[in-house]
């Protein structure tokens, strides 16, 4: 589970007590007035549908007139109008001793059928009326479910925040140009020559331009941002916050002229990212074009198991090595100097299909099983794209070996984290060989 799926929880369990909550009001109140010998179905519903808890404050004043009588002797619910308890048999109040209709203490003659009453009834167990708390434990609930709303929703707000990752370079006109020259990038440049001279250059606005590149396990967006007032000057802060209102890239500039430097940025995420662009404090418009080509300096590391062998147009890694290692122990280390053998390793990491979660070789719910490496060959991949400016995939390390007669690949990219592949025997035994050659 990504981590901005793990933080989602929060919000998730917000609305689920959202969903919750009527049926709770609405179980109190039946309760309760079943108790006091309402209508429990019909309040019931009147509070748990009723808007902004009208018809809970309502049951709430009719309640207090209905009584909440109980027998003294076994509890059980009675009315004033009862003379004994329904379940015991308990006396409750003085009755006729003719009509067996129930009269008041003080009374000389039944007003049913006229009868003189005896002055003193003896046995008369009054009933009582206990410690109504329940209207207070709805109160609470009401109290105490919004405030725990907003504390999961702090939490889960904050849980989002840093999702992914985000990296800038920034560079002057003639810099970026003299580093896509370097990459072999011209074609690409030209077209944002032609989106800058197209640009209004006056007012107070920012302008960009996004690329989308699915890696094979997630995406990569890439921004090129343009400034006119934003002048040559260092950026003064950027950073990346996600929400329940999705990510949001923000960019701080000092308004220092004209003559803009352009801002090549790098971001992961779960979905697209808004850009927020400060300039002197100031929040300013920004307005992003979608392009079908890479407009930063930050090179794509291509799928190479998708790119034609006889090319020559294609980039390629600073440098390739491959460490044997047994028993968890570095043994050997060869360094590979063949483009040819170059490329088959790359193909063979990028053509091996992923393994889904419930695979084997994650181990099991209850933290058993899983991979044992011990044995096998450790890859490093490093790439660059100029003197200073590692690209997003500075190092890729995977590490190939064999269990329960399956081979397999950890792709621990540092922005896509830990990912299983299954690989093939053959490409397992080409490394192996490497090493063969080598002595």
């Amino acid at each position: 589970m990504s981590t901005a799926a793990i933080a989602t929880i929060p919000a998730m369990i917000v609305l689920a007590l959202i969903i919750m909550l009527p049926f709770i009001v609405g179980f109190f109140v039946y309760r309760d007035a079943k108790q006091r010998n309402m209508n429990a179905i019909l309040w019931a519903f009147v509070a748990a549908l009723a808007p902004a808890f009208i018809g809970l404050i309502v049951y709430l004043l009719v309640r207090g007139n209905y009584m909440n009588l109980r027998c003294p002797q076994c509890s059980t619910p009675v009315m004033e109008t009862y003379v004994v308890c329904p379940k015991c048999g308990a006396k409750l109040r003085p009755s006729c001793p003719n009509c067996k209709a129930p009269v008041e203490p003080d009374w000389k003659v039944c007003p049913r059928c006229t009868t003189p009453l005896p002055e003193y009834q003896p046995d008369i167990q009054t009933p009582v009326r206990p410690k109504d708390r329940t209207g207070w434990k709805i109160l609470l609930v009401i109290l105490l479910v919004p405030l725990l709303l907003i504390l999961l929703a702090i939490f889960g707000l904050m849980g989002l925040r840093g999702s992914g990752s985000v990296s800038m370079q920034e560079l002057s006109r003639d810099e970026y140009f003299a580093e896509m020259e370097s990459l072999s990038q011209e074609e690409a440049a030209e077209k944002v020559q032609e989106w800058l001279d197209g640009l209004n250059q006056e007012g107070t606005r920012a302008h960009a331009l996004r690329y989308d590149y699915y890696n094979g396990s997630s995406t990569e967006y890439y921004f090129l941002v343009y400034v006119p007032g934003g002048g040559n000057s260092s950026h003064s802060g950027l950073g990346q916050s996600t929400s329940i209102f999705g990510t949001t890239v923000k960019l701080e500039l000092e308004e220092t002229g004209n003559d803009g430097t352009l801002f090549s940025i790098l971001s992961t995420a779960e979905k697209v990212p808004n850009l927020k662009i400060t300039l002197g404090g100031e929040r300013i418009p920004c307005y992003v074009d979608t392009v079908d080509f890479n407009p930063t300096v930050y090179y794509i590391v291509p799928q190479y198991d998708e790119l034609d062998p006889d090319a020559t147009d294609f980039f390629m890694p600073e440098r390739i090595s491959v460490v044997q290692i047994v028993g968890n122990s570095n043994v050997g280390v060869v360094e590979i100097q063949n483009d040819d053998v170059a490329f088959d390793i790359l193909v063979g990491i990028d053509s091996a299909p992923y393994l889904d979660l419930e695979h084997d070789i994650y181990g099991k719910p209850d933290g058993t099983g899983g991979y044992d490496f011990k044995d096998g060959f450790e890859i490093r991949i490093e790439y660059q794209t100029h003197d200073e400016l590692l690209s997003h995939a500075d190092m890729i390390t995977c590490l190939a070996f064999e269990q329960n007669g399956s081979y397999y690949l950890i792709d621990d990219r540092p922005d896509n984290g830990r990912i299983f592949r299954q690989i093939d025997e053959a490409f397992y035994h080409e490394l192996e060989a490497l090493f063969e050659e080598a002595s």
